[in-house]
């Protein structure tokens, strides 16, 4: 190779702008990798850019290749070795890992091709085999919990839509609060701070409900986020009951969503569903924010703590 064509390493220039030439490279050194034939005949018949992406990923240069040419034996143990330690570094994307997985597979369950080879090739064809597996199976959870985070936003989303549209407008504010926070504890969100130990995530979005929902109060109740207002002619107020609204269904339905709650563990939810402040636990002035952040905690960090 030349001055002219160094090699292409995973910290040069090109490789950092395009950051799928590794998850290719690798890609094209499995199905490279042949225990019935040379392996050199095949990297002779790729590009020169493969050709020093080889050199440049696998350090070892010409003298990797004179080992190569050697021994095809020893050729096959080198380039298994050397694709292991590449996908653990280098192969990020779910398309590189799955296509790498599934040519290593086919090679290690070809009995007739392997019969030729030593015991220590076959292991570790099976080991290699046994990391992409785990790599997969990592990639599957973290997509998945990524689409779990994903349904837990549109659950935010969609709540405070709700909220913000006047689907709980019957209520007192307070009690709209509750509402929604209610559908968040059985919705997605709920279920992704029960299922997933990711604290920080968690707690990530019950700051969000929190500065939401201390946001909607606000609005509701046409008062500021910072001057304390007086938490029964306020928060806890309802507007007059219009016959056919519906209110009674819907104070009777949350009534029924609190039966496990208590005034010593939720004095605040305990307040919105009788209409008046729990006697010395509830403040008989409040922010939006401290009546936000006390719902927050009574109904939803408890799926955090317990996570």
């Amino acid at each position: 190779m030349s001055d002219r064509t160094p090699p292409i390493g995973p910290q040069s220039p090109l490789c950092q702008t395009l950051s799928c030439l590794p998850e290719k490279f690798i890609v094209d050194f499995a199905n490279g990798i042949d225990v019935t034939r040379d392996h050199v005949r095949f990297q002779r018949t790729r590009t020169d850019v493969f050709a020093r992406m080889y050199d440049g990923f696998t350090g070892q240069g010409l003298r990797r290749q004179a080992e190569i040419n050697a021994s095809l034996t020893d050729g096959v143990d080198a380039s298994l070795q050397c694709l292991c330690e590449l996908t653990e570094s280098f192969a990020h994307s779910n398309l590189a890992i799955t296509q790498a997985h599934d040519r290593i597979t086919a090679l290690a369950g070809n009995a007739a091709q392997l019969a030729h080879y030593s015991a220590g090739t076959r292991r570790q064809l099976e080991e290699l085999v046994h990391r992409l597996d785990v790599r997969l199976q990592g990639m599957a959870q973290e997509i998945a919990r990524i689409d779990f985070i994903q349904k837990a936003q549109l659950n935010m989303d969609a709540t405070f839509s709700k909220w913000a549209a006047g689907r709980f407008s019957t209520l007192a504010p307070a009690a709209r609060c509750y509402a929604a926070l209610e559908e968040l504890r059985w919705g997605a969100l709920g279920d992704y701070c029960r299922n997933y130990r990711d604290q920080r995530q968690c707690r990530e979005f019950l700051d969000v409900v929190t500065n939401r929902a201390m946001k909607q109060l606000a609005e509701d109740a046409a008062v500021g986020l910072q001057v304390p207002e007086d938490m029964e002619a306020v928060w806890l107020s309802a507007p007059p009951a219009r016959q056919g609204s519906g209110a009674e269904d819907m104070q009777q339905a949350l009534a029924y969503l609190a039966d496990g709650l208590t005034a010593d563990t939720a004095p605040f939810v305990c307040s919105a569903m009788q209409q008046r402040p729990a006697a010395l636990t509830v403040p008989l002035y409040a922010r939006a924010e401290r009546l936000a952040e006390a719902m927050v905690w009574e109904v939803l960090s408890q799926e955090v703590v317990h996570a």
